[in-house]
């Protein structure tokens, strides 16, 4: 299916999501060394733990955002892509592994947001959990999502076969999806199902025109 070039709500949406992270990590790591710091009882330790956790997670979440979503960002290196994607929700029930040539080298800024897009939704692939797995060139990308009971949701399905007349349908839950197809029309690749190597689930394909 092939998307439009990025269109200017998708950008205004973008900027807006970064200066929004920017705004918030600042504070927020402020917190998180303030907790880190703080003394106690024992009782107190273990709430500070726990706030510090939660300030932890919250941090992480941002950092993904804003690389995924955020407009223009860095080059990321095989560790540093792994490293954003632990900040994912989905990190909990889902392994996320990176394979093949392009990420033997920092990986362009141009392609991160490709790379994080296409593993946040496999991973919605994977209620139970499981792993997904990228193994990319710079010139296609194959996210492959392995689990119990993996199964694309029905918003993906549509969306991806052309059949959804209104991608933003589906509200905050779906959203990736559309997402990831303005981002890589914009980057010059087509976004489709292929058969996977799993039994029964296709693997998700972004491959440049």
């Amino acid at each position: 299916m092939t998307v439009p070039d990025e269109a200017p709500q998708l950008r205004l949406a973008r900027v807006l999501t970064a200066r929004i992270t920017h705004d918030l990590g600042s504070p927020l790591g402020t917190l998180a060394g303030m907790l880190d710091m703080l003394g106690g009882g024992a009782e107190d330790a273990e709430l500070l733990a726990v706030a510090l956790q939660a300030a932890t997670d919250l941090r992480g979440r941002l950092a993904l955002q804003r690389a995924a979503w955020g407009g223009d960002g860095e080059a990321q290196d095989h560790a540093g892509l792994l490293a954003l994607l632990a900040g994912s929700a989905a990190a909990q029930r889902v392994r996320f592994d990176l394979a093949g040539p392009l990420f033997a080298q920092a990986v362009a800024p141009a392609l991160v947001p490709l790379v994080l897009n296409g593993a946040l939704l496999a991973a919605e692939a994977l209620p139970r959990g499981g792993a997904v797995t990228c193994s990319a060139t710079a010139r296609e990308m194959v996210f492959l999502a392995e689990g119990r009971n993996a199964g694309w949701p029905a918003e993906t399905l549509a969306l991806l076969s052309g059949r959804n007349p209104d991608p933003l349908a589906g509200g905050p839950r779906h959203v990736i999806g559309p997402v990831l197809l303005g981002l890589a029309a914009a980057q010059g690749f087509d976004a489709s199902l292929m058969p996977g190597t799993g039994p029964g689930l296709p693997a998700l394909l972004l491959g440049r025109r």
